[in-house]
């Protein structure tokens, strides 16, 4: 990144509802797991801290489905190549292996020489019903421009 003092990289993640919900899920089962745990320190008992305890693991677990599914997604495209962390796994890409770039339901759509393609769920709203269109000439501009000069 600049701020690094090296060259330039575009990142984009997830944005709108899903982002939100991201964040805010989470949180949401976090705050009743705590007040689970407030009630029992006001009247222990194996009862309440067994609910407690459930909505402690509930919450630990959707807190990391979330960050896997929607928060740790990326997309980054540098000098160096195109770097797409999705859920499943991290694809790198070299710049010329690209053949062509895409618009598809989930989002950028990196075509190889191959056939083979790499989608970038990052650029996508994850199904949140907008459009993904600005976002994707955003990533078009940076992959015409010289990499140089290519900031987000």
């Amino acid at each position: 990144m600049d701020d690094q003092g090296g060259d330039s990289v575009s990142v984009w993640r997830v944005g709108g509802a899903a982002r939100v919900a991201g964040y805010a899920i989470p949180a949401a089962v976090g705050g009743k797991a705590l007040f689970g745990w407030v009630g029992w320190v006001s009247s222990p008992g194996a009862e309440t801290a067994r609910l407690a305890g459930l909505w402690s693991g509930l919450a630990v677990g959707v807190a990391l489905f979330f960050w896997w599914v929607i928060l740790r997604v990326r997309l980054e495209v540098g000098p160096d190549g195109i770097v797409a962390v999705n859920p499943w796994g991290t694809h790198r890409l070299g710049l010329d292996e690209v053949a062509s770039v895409w618009l598809g339901a989930w989002g950028a759509e990196f075509h190889h020489g191959d056939g083979f393609k790499t989608t970038a769920y990052a650029l996508s709203e994850l199904a949140a019903g907008t459009s993904q269109e600005r976002r994707f000439v955003e990533l078009l501009a940076v992959l015409e421009a010289d990499p140089d000069s290519a900031s987000q």
